[in-house]
């Protein structure tokens, strides 16, 4: 799917702001900006995460880092 930005001129340096970012990160710039929509939700959520991680859902673990428990659900 390809979809049309419009630009208004005000806002032209902020976009080569974002093309520079896009390109460190190896994105295109589509990519960059679902990104940051989603990097954006996920902060919303934050306080959400962090309560249940605090208080799991079924006897979990405290506390525990989400690359350890994602890591820790693979092992037999």
């Amino acid at each position: 799917m390809r979809t049309n930005i419009v630009i208004d001129d005000d806002l032209k340096d902020k976009w080569w702001e974002i093309k520079r970012e896009a390109d460190q990160l190896n994105m295109k710039i589509g990519e960059y900006l679902i990104f940051c929509h989603d990097l954006r939700k996920k902060m919303a959520n934050k306080e959400k995460i962090l309560e249940i991680l605090e208080q799991p859902l079924s006897e979990g673990v405290k506390n525990v880092d989400a690359i350890k428990a994602s890591k820790s659900m693979w092992k037999s």
